[in-house]
């Protein structure tokens, strides 16, 4: 049985390879999300990835919105006579989807677009909206002579508008063309281009209010999650969520999408930008920025931030500062606070509300979200930067579950989310063993403050 399987396996091999020299198969260029991120040293094996003997050369610049540009791959080695590669374009934001869309400037190189539809060899573009990945790629792989660097171009138009940092990808081969894959030189490149266009939004932005970013009511306090609402931010129909393509120095940006938000308060005296999370036509997710005490907080939109084409929103002046703005986050469309089993990420809700959620129990332990609780950590977390581990709260809460208020030995942790914003905070709490079954209130009172009235957890 050996033998024949190893005999088939020889029989097979060349029609294998002759299929990866006419078009290889999607995914190997070394994006994360693809594959773990392997490239065509997976298949090509032998000799070391990067071997200084050759060389691989991607020239590819920042982008400009929707003006497109020639990206040249240059790939050699002293023993190279046939030559193939892939290339694509990530969002650093997402990973999984690719930017722009790729064209070969001459039907007649060697080369060419593909799209991924699930299948190993993927299929020819145009790519649509199912398919998010596309690839430029060798179609029947040039020879040259031994030794010769061979050039690859590929035209690349970047989306039409800004969406952060790119990741370029491109994984090459330079084989010794005896028809196997040992023997081949293989050389990868990851290069970051980011956006160098200049803002061009038009039109005044209008301010309306600005709500608490979790429970979208009045209020908001030092350092907490805020809602800001009007028109004209953004291109109708735009929208950008803030990732980790976006993140400066490991801090969520101050601009996002051409759009910022300056503000000044107790303690602030001259207006400074806030660390933006999601930013549309009618809508700005923000964070506040540490005030000193309360009293009146001044805020503007800026469309175009440091252009020399800046277009401000009338300044408004706001009201609402407390010393806390304690809410719960709650699932879309109802008032099922966001939580989940604490150290699983199994969603808390009714699966009606989120598919594949369940309720919790009496006595498990779940993490609960919200913001507006004030300083936590020693030194308090900066607003906007990413909390890498436990920061607890400074004041005392009080948790009710229900008809219970919690004892402290059932109050777990209480401070910032590890991992996220500064301005979302955590609570890992006990289910009392005597709750009821159903929808069940929450609240936390804070200095005086209670998040906001009927949000509840399922239990059953």
């Amino acid at each position: 049985m050996t033998r024949v399987t190893f005999a088939a396996a020889l029989v097979l091999m060349p029609a294998a390879l002759l299929a990866e020299t006419l078009t290889p198969s999607l995914g190997y260029t070394g994006a994360p999300t693809d594959h773990g991120g392997q490239n065509c040293s997976t298949c090509h094996t032998g000799l070391p990835l990067n071997d200084p003997s050759g060389s691989l050369t991607v020239t590819v610049s920042n982008y400009v919105p929707s003006v497109q540009q020639l990206i040249k791959i240059v790939v050699q080695n002293r023993s190279g006579t046939i030559f193939g590669f892939q290339m694509t374009i990530r969002e650093e934001s997402n990973e999984t989807l690719s930017s722009g869309t790729f064209s070969i400037p001459n039907p007649a190189l060697p080369e060419q677009v593909v799209c991924d539809n699930g299948t190993q060899y993927g299929s020819p573009a145009p790519c649509t909206g199912s398919m998010p990945r596309q690839f430029a790629e060798h179609l029947n792989a040039p020879r040259a002579p031994t030794g010769t660097a061979y050039e690859f171009d590929v035209l690349w138009t970047p989306p039409s508008q800004e969406i952060g940092r790119l990741d370029v990808y491109v994984s090459a081969v330079a084989g010794n063309g005896d028809g196997t894959p040992l023997g081949d030189y293989v050389y990868t490149s990851m290069q970051t281009i980011s956006n160098v266009g200049n803002c061009a939004l038009v039109g005044t932005p209008f301010f309306q209010t600005v709500l608490n970013g979790a429970s979208f009511q009045p209020g908001f306090s030092s350092g907490s999650m805020v809602s800001i609402y009007g028109s004209a931010f953004e291109t109708s129909g735009y929208q950008r969520i803030a990732g980790a393509g976006d993140y400066v120095n490991g801090a969520y940006p101050t601009e996002l999408g051409c759009v910022s938000v300056e503000v000044t308060g107790p303690g602030i005296t001259q207006p400074v930008p806030i660390p933006i999370a999601y930013a549309s036509p009618g809508q700005i997710n923000a964070q506040m920025p540490q005030f000193s005490g309360t009293g009146p907080v001044t805020l503007t939109v800026v469309l175009n931030p440091g252009s020399g084409h800046d277009i401000d929103s009338a300044v408004a002046t706001l009201n609402t500062l407390q010393l806390f703005a304690p809410a719960f986050f709650v699932f879309p469309s109802s008032t099922s606070i966001a939580a989940e089993e604490a150290g699983t990420g199994s969603i808390v809700a009714d699966p009606s509300v989120v598919a594949g959620a369940s309720p919790a129990k009496p006595g498990d332990i779940v993490s609960l979200f919200g913001t507006g609780f004030g300083d936590a950590g020693s030194p308090v977390v900066a607003a906007g930067q990413i909390a890498t581990g436990q920061a607890f709260l400074t004041n005392p809460i009080t948790v009710t579950i229900g008809s219970t208020t919690l004892a402290e030995s059932d109050i777990l942790y209480a401070g910032l989310s590890p991992g996220s914003i500064s301005g979302l905070y955590q609570f890992n709490v006990r289910i009392p063993a005597g709750a009821p079954s159903g929808e069940v209130p929450v609240t936390i009172s804070i200095g005086g403050f209670q998040t906001q009235a009927g949000a509840t957890i399922p239990i059953q």
